[in-house]
This record gives structure tokens, sequence and C-alpha cells, in this order.
């Protein structure tokens, strides 16, 4: 046999079996079960998923796959990523760096700074999302994409991908912790909703360093997969002798972090330690878990008579919305691009029963819309939300109020059922966990902008805000007098 033919079904062993690669003498890396498991989903499924502890060797491990899959395959593109320019450099290009460094010899190009380049068709890349980059453009018969610290990269990115990812041997591969990972994040999405994406957990109990028997009572938190993967069903899967030499969590670290986080801290313990995402100590309003558990769920619907909320379009790309609430049951919304506001009235009309209260947006365009809805006879609340709340010395604003309402029906409604129940419509989920809040300097909640909203999801929240119209109940509240006028708000009376 020649060395042609030796050389041609090394080839073929390599693309076959990532990690035989990875160990052998080309890149001579020592893997463990988790690592293993990543890279057999990136070989096999084109979008890979990873979300992880603290100390668990991630970014070391997106490394070695990219130096993998720019060696196995000719001509290969692999593009590199993170959300900022010192997360590339000093986490996943300081790890591809000391690969090369280690066993260059016998690889692909040379690591320079951010880059690996063989030829004009056969390269590795790195750059930041915080600094302005050319995305479209990237095709090749065998291209990966590593998105390390995933949990900071924004929507636009994955569409920008999404034009090399057709035909050919294409992969992505994000990996990240999720610690301040918030509930709209398009990573956090991917393993909470799953759509199109392999998903992987590892947490510090799935250490090559921690024995499988440890920590028996948090059991929940392992990765049972990893059996599969070679990890062994008792005792430690590296020899502890390695722990010093190869920074990866331990029993003892695990404890430690137990010691001082599990009773002040949960959510330190439920991020660093576990790799789970939390939902405790976020911005986000209301959590996509809440709001997946009312999506069609059934409900104790009240004898009750319907109410709608209506947010009318202030924009040319926006949308007006009218929302039936009936006892906590949601139906489809009507839903109408921005037209004159009569027309709206007329639809509104249409849809809604003398009696049926419409509660409406009652700022800019809205107010021509309610006073219209009142000199009808129609039953209408006017809904002020940069008013003073119902509860001053808690909110900000009622807009804060009207969506902590909404928050604590959500709430209810995963921790107990019969609630409410809403359709199986995406944008209306997207945007119900978009919201965020902060607490202000005086201690009150205020909820964000819906300009900042609409810059983050590429649309105004017109759905989620109409929803939140519908669902508060004004009965038995106080008068209308207390609210601000337009003309306080236009003036800054309020910030």
């Amino acid at each position: 046999m020649s060395d042609k033919d030796d050389l041609k079904k090394y080839i073929e062993k390599a693309q076959n079996d990532w990690c035989w690669y990875i160990e052998g003498p080309y890149m001579e890396i020592k893997t463990w079960s988790g690592m293993r498991a990543v890279v057999d989903s990136v070989r096999h499924y084109q979008r890979t998923s990873v979300r992880a502890c603290h100390g668990i060797s991630k970014t070391f491990c997106a490394s070695a796959i990219a130096v993998a899959f720019l060696n196995v395959f000719k001509p290969a593109i692999v593009i590199t990523t993170a959300p900022t320019e010192k997360q590339v450099k000093d986490l996943l290009w300081k790890e591809i760096g000391a690969i090369y460094q280690h066993k260059g010899g016998g690889l692909v190009g040379s690591a320079d700074r951010l880059q690996v380049r063989e030829n004009p068709e056969w390269y590795m890349v790195g750059f930041s999302t915080d600094k302005p980059f050319r995305m479209e453009g990237y095709h090749s018969p065998n291209i990966l994409w590593v998105l390390d610290e995933a949990k900071g990269l924004e929507s636009w990115l994955y569409d920008s991908i999404e034009g090399s990812m057709t035909g050919g041997n294409a992969r992505i591969l994000e990996i990240s912790t999720t610690d301040g990972a918030e509930q709209q994040v398009p990573f956090r999405n991917h393993h909470e909703r799953g759509r199109g994406w392999n998903t992987i957990h590892l947490s510090a109990l799935d250490s090559p360093f921690v024995d499988a028997e440890a920590f028996p009572e948090y059991s929940q938190y392992r990765n049972a997969d990893l059996f599969d993967y070679g990890k062994p069903r008792t005792g430690t899967e590296w020899p502890m002798e390695l722990a010093p030499k190869i920074q990866i969590a331990t029993a003892e670290w695990i404890q430690d972090r137990l010691d001082d986080w599990e009773e002040t801290d949960p959510m330190m313990v439920e991020t660093k330690v576990w790799g789970e995402f939390s939902m405790l100590g976020t911005s986000s309003c209301i959590s996509l878990k809440w709001i997946e558990s009312a999506v069609e769920a059934e409900i104790r619907q009240k004898d009750v008579p319907i109410r709608y909320g209506l947010d009318v379009a202030r924009y040319g790309g926006d949308r007006s919305v009218l929302t039936p609430y009936h006892g906590g049951y949601v139906p489809d919304q009507y839903v109408w691009p921005m037209q004159d506001t009569m027309v709206t009235v007329g639809k509104t009309m249409i849809a809604v029963e003398h009696e049926e209260v419409v509660q409406v947006d009652s700022i800019g365009l809205g107010a021509p819309v309610f006073d219209r809805l009142v000199e009808l006879n129609q039953s209408a609340i006017g809904v002020n939300s940069s008013a003073r709340s119902y509860q001053p010395e808690r909110f900000y604003n009622f807009r804060a109020e009207l969506w902590w309402n909404a928050r604590e029906l959500f709430e209810t409604q995963y921790k107990e059922g019969g609630t409410v129940s809403i359709p199986d419509d995406p944008e209306l989920i997207e945007e119900l966990a978009a919201i965020q809040y902060k607490i202000h300097s005086d201690g009150r909640i205020i909820m964000e902008d819906k300009k900042e909203v609409k810059k983050r999801i590429g649309r105004s929240p017109d759905k989620a805000d109409s929803f939140v119209y519908s669902a508060f109940d004004f009965s038995g509240l106080i008068a209308d007098d207390q609210f601000y006028s337009e003309e306080e708000v236009e003036e800054g009376v309020l910030a």
C-alpha cells in the first residue's frame, strides 16, 4: 500500500473520529467524557449549544474542536467570536495559540494573533462582536463557527451566520457559562426552547476530577449521558495527580462554593457550580419558563365579562394589537398594521361588544382612539403608562405596575396552574420575555423603555403591551385624577 493510500485512510479516519485526531500525534490532547460528548455533537449535528458551569474547560474544548476541524478538512474556514475583543484574545485564541505552540509543526498554517492561514480558501480567523466586522460572505465546503461566551451574543449575529449554513459541511458550536444570561438572549432560548439545536449541559459534577458518586443529593445536575462517553460510574475519570496541572473543578472546589454561597447567594451556586440558568436576580421581568407554562394551558376560567387591551401603533413599522382577556384565557390577538386612527376605532368596534371594556393606550396616537371610543359610548379606560402608579411607593410609574401585574400572573401560573392561558405565538412569547426591569435609585421598580426593547429584538413589543393592558384589573381602583397629564409628561415631569 502506498503512502498516498495510507494518508487517504488517515484523513478518512480523522474526519469520522475527531476525538481520535485530537488525541493523536498531531494534537496530543487528553480528552474527557464531557469534551468527547461535545466533539461528537459538533460532528453529528449542524448546531450544538453547550451551557456550562465555571471551571469545566469549555473554552479549551471549543479551541481544540476549532483546530481539529481546520486540519481534518481541506479546504476549511473556521470563524471564532465572542462578545468582546478581550474574551477573543485572552480566552479562545490564547488556547488556540497554545495548541499551535505545542504541536504547530504538524498543523495547517501558523497561529498569528487572531488568525491561522494556509491559503485564501483555508484559514481560521477570530473577531469580537463589539467591533465592526463584516459577517456575511463566508462560504466553504467545510465551515465552522465557534461562538464563545454566547450568552453575550445578539440575534443579528445568528441572522448573519445563517447565510453560510446552506449546503456542505457547515457547523455552529456555541458555548457559554450561564450567569447573567438573560431570558431573551438567543443562547438561552436555544436551551429552553431547543428548536434546531442539540443542547449539552455540563455542571461541576461532570468534571473528570469528581467522583460520579459524590454529592448524591445534587445528582439531578449530573449529565448521565457522559457515561456513554467513557465516564466511569464509580471513582474519578482522571487521576487526582493531574488536578494541580489541569485547572478543572474538583470536589473540594464544589464543596467550598457550597459553603460560601448555598445559603447566602444560591444564584451563584445555580449558575457557577451547576451551570443552570437562574430565575433569580436577572433583570427580565417575566421568566420564559413561566410564560411557557401558560401556553395553551387549561385554566380555571372566571365567569366575568371579556375585557380588551388595545395598543395603538405609533410608527410605520409598528402594529395595532387588540387582546381579548376572558378571566385569564387569551385567544388569538387581533393585529393590523399602522393605519388611520379612525380605522383602528372601527376595527375595535367590530371586534368588541358594547358592554365589554377596552383598556386602550391613551398616549400619543392612542389619545384620539380613546376619545372616539368614548364618543361612541363604548366602555373604555385610558391607560397612561407614564402616569403615577396606584402603588407609588413601590413602582416608578404605571408602566412598571402594569408589567409587574403580568409577572405575578405568570408566576402563579407556573407555580400553581389555572391562572392564565395564552396562544402558542412565538412573537408574543418573545416579547413578554424580553422586557427588563431595574431598581431605581429611590428603591422603586422601573421597566425599560419600549424603544430599548425594539432595538434589542428588532420590533416594538406591541403584542406584549396589548396583553399587559388587557390583564390589568381596574375595578375598584382610585379615579383617573391621580394621573399625570400628557402635557406634564412632555415637559419632563417623568424621567
